[in-house]
């Protein structure tokens, strides 16, 4: 199938999802945070309001990294001839007095903060709102948030593991059924599962993130697992593990602190387990059987997933 084999071709670019960066803690209205995504360079820092802000990390003049500038009254500034920029891009300021060129911008990306992440979408709008995970508001939630090590595959790989069933009971060891039905649409894909003990209520959002409420053994755990791609031959990812909040009392915060570092554990069993056979595969979509209905319904719609160079 041609749009399968597509798949794997990014020579049109990166997909159009909402992308994490990095943990929301680094990122300050003190110094600038340089991170490679998309297969250039940004700058990640938050504004006067404490918001974030993306933006391409070459500067228009000679093309110096602006990571390794400085916050000026919360605002970017170049360290070879320290030209400086506002939130939307704009250069406001040459040193010299000469007059601002036109050209004289970077790019803003839309960005966001949730789940303990900051997130850039790649294009000039978003397609659709950030990653949510499923019957759960953050609020709702006391979370844990950390970061994951390099990965030499695009992040829609391991994601692939959200309605790969046959790995959650081969490899995981988790007595879960497969999905009659997944409902795919234009920019996810939600599926249920539900018995009296059991619950599996998944979302893949874009083509980079999959969370899950798991309730199992009389427990609920809230997960999300994300990635970015560095370039076209690696992703960094991010996972964040929720237990519902109880209360604001001492006892209440103690209970919820317990849960939650069981819930972690749980999540960082299921990745030492995925993670020595998705860092040493050689990825190809090969031989796929009617038990493979559901990877290769996902495989069709990573394919079909609206693609943009990072914009400049």
């Amino acid at each position: 199938m041609k749009e399968i084999d597509r798949v794997i071709d990014a020579a049109d670019g990166f997909h159009q999802c909402w992308y994490p960066l990095a943990l929301a803690d680094d990122v300050s209205g003190e110094m600038p945070l340089g991170i490679d995504v998309l297969g250039t360079r940004v700058v990640v820092y938050r504004d006067a309001t404490g918001t974030p802000v993306i933006q391409t990390a070459w500067c228009p003049h000679l093309g110096a990294d602006l990571a390794r500038g400085e916050l000026i009254e919360r605002q970017l500034r170049c360290p070879y001839h320290h030209w400086r920029f506002d939130r939307n891009g704009r250069c406001i300021d040459i040193p010299t007095g000469d007059k601002i060129p036109p050209g004289a911008r970077i790019f803003t990306f839309p960005a966001a903060e949730a789940w303990g992440l900051v997130w850039a979408f790649n294009g000039r709008a978003p397609l659709f709102a950030p990653p949510r995970i499923p019957g759960i508001e953050e609020s709702e939630l006391v979370i844990h948030t950390q970061a994951r090590p390099a990965r030499r595959l695009p992040p829609w790989v391991g994601v692939s593991n959200g309605v790969d069933f046959q790995h959650l009971r081969a490899l995981h060891n988790l007595q879960t059924s497969t999905p009659e039905t997944i409902d795919v649409g234009d920019h996810a894909i939600e599926f249920r599962m539900e018995t009296e003990r059991y619950l599996q209520h998944g979302r893949i959002t874009g083509t980079n993130v999959f969370a899950q409420h798991l309730h199992r053994d009389g427990s609920n755990v809230y997960m999300l697992f994300a990635g970015m791609p560095v370039d076209r031959h690696q992703s960094r990812g991010f996972f964040t593990v929720g237990v519902r909040n109880s209360g604001d009392d001492a006892e209440a915060r103690h209970r919820d602190a317990m849960r939650l570092e069981g819930a972690r554990r749980f999540v960082e069993q299921l990745l030492a387990e995925d993670d020595p056979v998705l860092n040493t595969m050689r990825f190809k979509i090969g031989v796929l059987t009617a038990s493979d209905r559901h990877l290769a319904r996902y495989f069709k719609y990573v394919a079909e997933f609206p693609r943009a160079e990072a914009p400049a």
